[in-house]
């Protein structure tokens, strides 16, 4: 009998090692680790925050795991939870184009949370988060793009999957509860696009992780499922994606996937959809003296995928700005910037912003189209000025991506403008870019 894809995953998660991981993935995923920490605790003021903070308060009074930037304490699944959401409620947390979803704000709450509940050492916690975002982006290279374009929202359709991994490896569960905590993860994998531009996105992110480690605990106490949930008949690939089963491999660790395929470290807190335009923008404006007033009208050509992520096409609050590429595109051109401070309500509903968004128009461009169901989101401008003048350009790639990285120093001053109302930034940051030398990691948990 061959083996089936959460079989594979089982076998894998039985056998990989710290030791098996290449220097280079380590350094990849300690980066990845300050990124999320830094955006998560940027995050925590929001609303999804907040509320979800409120029903975990009511649902459990147990102090197993710490919330980051606050003094305060809960559940794992609602610790997982609560985390996931803030350092996805920017959307400022890193991506990877193989899912084209958010890997870390998945895989990375469940690791800190375990983490501290089962006083685990910093090598653990690495290889948890190497062999979750392994499986995950695995099991995406064989279902994408489709999953994408039917509409789902792959950060927490794959993300039950990271989960669930990340647990496994850290619980250290037998490969038989493995395979069945995937299939019932199957079930409660989850997350459609049309909930972008609310607070509920940010949610699907949470939900995944809570998801992933209540299908995991379900299977440890009994609760089987199919091991072909995945490619079986009306299977995940099949209802989710539309693909048929056949014989199917991952190649795990042949290679690393993120260590292949990189990860983007964003620059932005919004949807990296609007990321090539507002990095082009920049460009114009310093080449050209570009001034806001002297624009009559801008044309954007865009990738199949933007305008299913940038869905707000006329924001008039900031989590809905953060999901508009005529945003981006004008608070460049106003603000001159794209930063954290420049999404407010009040900044979005500026006369001037309202204005200049009603004079740009977003279209797929043809180019852009016969190139796929990309997430990379390159873009074209065409800017007409009012005394007649044009003005073009072109995108492939923000800053950010693997094949245009922000720098190490770039990585720690985002971090240090995230974590500016953290005490003892210094000393978190040191920890994380040293992780693989503490055997515990109670100092980083009283410090965060």
């Amino acid at each position: 009998m061959k083996q089936a894809i959460f079989e594979q995953i089982a076998q894998f998660v039985s056998i990989v090692k710290f030791d098996d991981l290449p220097k280079e993935l380590i350094s990849l995923i300690k980066t990845a680790l300050i990124d999320y920490t830094g955006v998560c605790i940027a995050g925590m003021e929001q609303n999804s925050v907040k509320s979800v903070m409120r029903y975990a308060e009511f649902m459990s009074s147990k102090q197993e795991a710490t919330i980051f930037g606050i003094d305060k304490k809960t559940s794992v699944e609602f610790a997982a939870m609560i985390n996931s959401i803030s350092a996805h409620s920017l959307d400022f947390d890193d991506v990877s184009w193989t899912s084209i979803a958010h890997p870390s704000v998945v895989v990375a709450p469940v690791c800190f949370a375990l983490a501290q509940k089962l006083n685990l050492s910093g090598k653990e916690l690495i290889l948890a988060y190497g062999a979750a975002t392994e499986a995950m982006h695995k099991i995406a290279k064989i279902s994408m793009p489709n999953v994408s374009q039917n509409g789902w929202h792959t950060t927490s359709v794959y993300g039950v999957f990271g989960a669930i991994v990340s647990a496994a490896i850290l619980y250290r569960t037998p490969p038989k509860n493995i395979i069945n905590a995937l299939g019932l993860g199957s079930s409660k994998a989850s997350g459609i696009r049309a909930n972008f531009g609310t607070d509920t996105k940010a949610y699907h992110a949470g939900m995944a992780c809570y998801n992933g480690l209540e299908a995991l605990n379900l299977a440890n106490f009994g609760l089987g499922a199919s091991r072909l949930a995945f490619e079986g008949d009306e299977g995940f690939l099949q209802i989710y994606g539309g693909i048929n089963g056949f014989d199917l491999k991952l190649n795990l660790t042949m290679p690393w996937d993120i260590l292949e395929n990189g990860l983007v470290f964003k620059k932005y807190p919004c949807c990296s959809g609007s990321h090539p335009a507002a990095d082009l923008i920049n460009e114009l404006i310093l080449k050209y003296n570009l001034k806001f007033e002297d624009i009559a009208h801008i044309d954007v050509g865009c990738s199949l995928l933007a305008p299913k992520e940038l869905k707000c096409d006329f924001p008039n609050t900031a989590l809905e700005a953060k999901f508009s590429m005529r945003y981006a595109i004008a608070s460049m051109l106003i603000y001159k910037n794209l930063g954290l401070n420049k999404f407010s309500d009040e900044l979005v509903q500026d006369v001037r912003i309202q204005s200049l968004m009603r004079k740009i128009d977003v279209k797929v461009d043809e180019e852009f189209a016969k190139l796929g169901f990309i997430g990379t989101s390159p873009v074209k401008i065409h800017i007409e000025l009012n005394f007649g003048k044009i003005i073009k350009g072109k995108r492939m790639l923000a800053k950010g991506n693997p094949q245009n990285p922000m720098s190490i120093d770039e990585i720690k001053d985002k971090f240090y403008i995230c974590t500016k109302n953290i005490k003892y930034q210094n000393r978190i940051f040191e920890i994380l870019s040293e992780l693989e030398k503490f055997k515990n990691l109670d100092e980083f948990f009283k410090l965060i």
